[in-house]
């Protein structure tokens, strides 16, 4: 049996966390699949600490013939996620251990861009190596991506089957936004949208996941959510909207169409099913026209389940075990 160990903030709430869970549950057929955290919430601190521990680590399991992994899967974001990932990818290049290079940052191509061309080569660099794959979320981000690092996988997010006990009746006028508490996400933009369209739909709720206060007795601020309350809000909600500054390929997004869920995004998301709905990033009238639109005449569920097939984990596993054996 093979083993890929999965390199990351598996122990930090969030889509990437979720990813590397669910990818570790399902590895390839004739793999195996461990977690090795990189990243501690809480301050700067915990989070050098953690990368430190996660070195540690990963140098003994490199060096164990016992633990040696086959293939490193390496999940980074930009910024100082990227350079503390170089540093340990660097590492088990070093013991001529293969590596993928799996990018989920929504904005990677931006943080690349305000580098320059110092910053894409550094990283162009380190995926060179002829036992390293990089591998991106979508073909939107192998086109942003590619001329800037060199050639690239596509390889998308995949999302786990949500509990049929779940499904019980949707909710009229019932909005939804799942996201940690991150000015990015757009909450306060989200309630304003909301009580646009409270003026037509005077019984339209707005629940939010990641904020905990509202002002508003129309908003059900309910914090972090468990998996199980998750579902039940995939299952009652009318629309996800996801207004976010940026995104790689957000699970919400994926979750909600597998659930039959209409979901609306803003334009600065790419790598997502054509059944979403678009509109403006942070203009108010554009996203109360969309949300309006798909209240009144919502997309079938079958339609938007449909629309995520490649992102079943059956199919995610083919595209890794594709991957993790062109490294061999």
């Amino acid at each position: 049996m093979r083993k890929v160990l999965h390199v990351g903030p598996c122990d930090t709430p969030g889509g990437m966390a979720t990813v590397m869970h669910t990818l570790a549950d399902h590895p390839p057929e004739g793999w195996e699949a461990n977690l090795l955290p990189s990243h501690a919430p809480g301050g700067l601190w915990s989070k050098w600490s953690a990368y430190r521990q996660a070195r540690r680590e990963l140098k003994r399991r490199c060096n164990t013939p016992s633990l040696r992994p086959d293939v490193v899967h390496v999940h980074t974001a930009a910024d100082w996620s990227w350079w503390r990932k170089a540093r340990l990818i660097q590492e088990v290049q070093s013991q001529n251990i293969a590596v993928v290079v799996h990018f989920h940052s929504g904005q990677f191509d931006a943080w690349l861009a305000k580098g320059g061309a110092r910053r894409a080569q550094q990283v162009k660099r380190v995926l060179s190596s002829s036992n390293t794959r990089g591998v991106v979320l979508s073909s939107a981000w192998e086109e942003r991506l590619q001329p800037m690092v060199g050639a690239v996988e596509v390889v998308g997010n995949p999302y786990r089957s949500l509990d049929a006990s779940a499904e019980i009746g949707r909710d009229n006028h019932h909005l939804l936004l799942l996201a940690r508490k991150d000015p990015v996400k757009g909450h306060a933009f989200a309630v304003k949208v909301a009580e646009n369209l409270r003026q037509e739909f005077p019984n339209l709720r707005l629940t939010m996941t990641g904020e905990s206060h509202s002002e508003h007795d129309w908003v059900d601020a309910v914090g972090w959510v468990s998996e199980v309350e998750k579902t039940t809000l995939l299952a009652r909600a009318s629309i996800l909207l996801l207004p976010s500054a940026f995104e790689g390929q957000p699970m919400a997004a994926l979750e909600a169409l597998s659930a039959g869920l209409p979901v609306c995004v803003s334009d600065r998301v790419v790598g997502l099913p054509a059944t979403v709905k678009q509109a403006r990033w942070n203009d108010v009238e554009a996203w109360t026209a969309a949300v309006r639109e798909m209240l009144l005449r919502p997309t079938e569920a079958s339609t938007l389940q449909s629309s995520v097939a490649d992102h079943t984990i059956e199919r995610v596993q083919q595209r890794w075990a594709s991957v993790y054996d062109s490294l061999r």
